[in-house]
């Protein structure tokens, strides 16, 4: 008897909210029947069609669902509204909106709520204003050093596989480098990490990535407190602990610091002088120094602010790097022609040894820049973007209310062939020739987002990577099995290949 009135009461309940729910988004529900999109069940939305699918199906269905309806069109996750779009015109709308500043709620599931990455826009405004000078054209050269240590070591560490008639899996020597690079540039502590204790730390991030998608699809765990009853919250919280160990192990270190940052009073804010003399910038411009600095000398950055941007920066900018870095490797392995035309420019460039490679050499090192940005079209580390409209927006011929998420397929636009030709899922380098780059629109292109809020790292991410791969080609032809037509794509929030970077080298006479 109880029971079933209990049963009655919870149904009563969500009777009722649904249709309090309903009357109070009119818009967002006429809008839906407005705009095309698979068939969707009430508290459910459209969530049905990825469950139980891997990541790799999962990918595949956002790219079904995007083919089989017209742009925009729309997709229910729970009760949020998701509008998609690949129309290039409406993604330039959208990334230069001051009322699509907001990202996506989901952007909260990554637990950095005052980095860049995710923060509110009023919080990232402020931010980026006084960031945008710690990643000027001298800061990032004063790195350089750091890239060419780290780049060293990592070609050291492949050396077990010179020759080898087995295949392996080159991401995981990538990604502790690059971590290893995250880390000195950031923390200004030299972490080891190319060796076994990084590869717990990249598991971590990786096994975040993972936990991260599931929650997303599974739109029941979208409430923060239904979320932390479960397993995968205590799951993601060991791996973030694992992950920013070395950043609160660094700030530990400085707490009386930050005990300065907490105590202090507020102080008119400070903008960071980009003309200071280039004896400033000899030795590398640590970030952490950077984020300390602007701590003292502005009301802006407290102790939080501080751990959330050094978090933002481990946490993505490592993976991002990683993975872009990998694809191109692998691309390089694939088209062998096109590897020794990059390897035959770093000679021109840097000559014969190519064993130091300076802040110089990076801007003519064209070529290889053509085949990261190729490689970046075809896999993109962020395939899909959302951002929250926080006011009417423009698309096509439908205006999105407030309240909506909008949804921009950078992976679609990049593969477009009314964009790419009738080759577009080719790689083809040349197609960043810059006659056929002033042709095409300008938002076809978007590895690093754009508008205000584009990536502000993407230089000491391309920066980085040219240096990095100078040396893998310096010391070693790679060669693989794989062909573009086996390559399978899988979403765990970046975009990765499931079948992975399998390799061979060969160390170069």
């Amino acid at each position: 008897m109880i029971a079933s009135v209990i049963f009655v009461i919870v149904i009563f309940a969500a009777l009722t909210y649904w249709f309090v729910w309903r009357v109070k988004h009119r818009k967002l529900l006429k809008l839906s029947s407005e705009l095309a999109g698979p068939c969707d069940f009430p508290f459910l939305g459209s969530a049905h069609i990825f469950l139980g699918k891997s990541t790799a199906e999962q990918f595949r269905c956002v790219l079904d669902v995007s083919k089989a309806y017209r742009s925009p069109c729309r997709v229910w996750l729970g009760p949020t509204l998701f509008v998609f779009t690949d129309n290039v015109d409406d993604l330039q709308a959208v990334l230069n909106s001051q009322h699509c500043l907001e990202k996506a709620d989901v952007y909260r599931f990554f637990q950095c709520e005052t980095g860049l990455f995710s923060a509110p826009a009023s919080i990232w405004r402020v931010h980026r204003k006084h960031l945008n000078p710690c990643f000027n054209a001298k800061i990032l050269a004063s790195f350089v050093t750091i890239f060419n240590e780290k780049s060293d070591i990592l070609v050291r560490q492949l050396e077990s596989h010179d020759n080898r008639s087995r295949m392996f899996n080159v991401y995981e020597y990538i990604a502790k480098c690059t971590l290893d690079m995250v880390c000195a540039t950031t923390l200004g502590t030299n972490m080891q990490l190319q060796n076994e204790k990084g590869d717990e730390y990249i598991a971590a991030i990786e096994r975040a990535s993972e936990l991260l998608n599931h929650r997303l699809y599974k739109v029941w765990l979208h409430p923060e407190w239904i979320y932390r009853l479960t397993s995968y919250y205590k799951t993601q919280k060991q791996c973030y602990a694992t992950a920013y160990k070395m950043s609160r192990r660094v700030l530990a270190l400085r707490s009386n610091e930050l005990s300065e940052v907490r105590n202090r009073t507020a102080i008119k804010s400070v903008s960071v002088d980009e003309d200071r003399p280039t004896e400033t910038y000899r030795k590398p411009q640590i970030y952490i120094d950077q984020l300390f600095r602007l701590a003292k000398e502005t009301d802006v950055f407290d102790e939080r602010a501080i751990r959330d941007e050094i978090d933002t920066i481990i946490l993505g900018g490592n993976e991002t790097s990683a993975l872009t870095l990998s694809h191109v490797v692998l691309m390089l392995a694939i088209h062998e022609d096109v590897q020794q035309r990059v390897y035959e420019e770093m000679v021109t460039v840097l000559g014969d040894s190519c064993t130091v490679v300076e802040n110089d050499h990076l801007t003519r090192l064209t070529y290889m820049e053509m085949v990261m940005k190729e490689t970046m079209r075809l896999f993109p580390v962020g395939p899909v973007i959302a951002r929250q409209c926080t006011g009417d927006v423009k698309l096509s011929n439908t205006t999105i209310p407030s309240g909506v998420t909008v949804v921009l397929g950078i992976f679609n636009v990049q593969r477009d062939e009314k964009h790419w030709g009738p080759a577009a899922e080719t790689f083809n380098p040349d197609n960043f020739l810059p006659e056929r780059v002033q042709q095409r629109h300008p938002y076809c292109f978007l590895p690093f987002s754009a508008g205000p809020r584009n990536c502000i790292g993407y230089r000491y991410g391309l920066m980085s990577m040219k240096v990095m791969l100078c040396h893998l080609l310096a010391a070693y032809r790679f060669t693989t099995d794989l062909t573009m037509d086996q390559l399978t794509l899988k979403l765990d929030i970046t975009l990765k290949i499931a079948n992975k970077h399998m390799v061979r080298i060969v160390k170069r006479k």
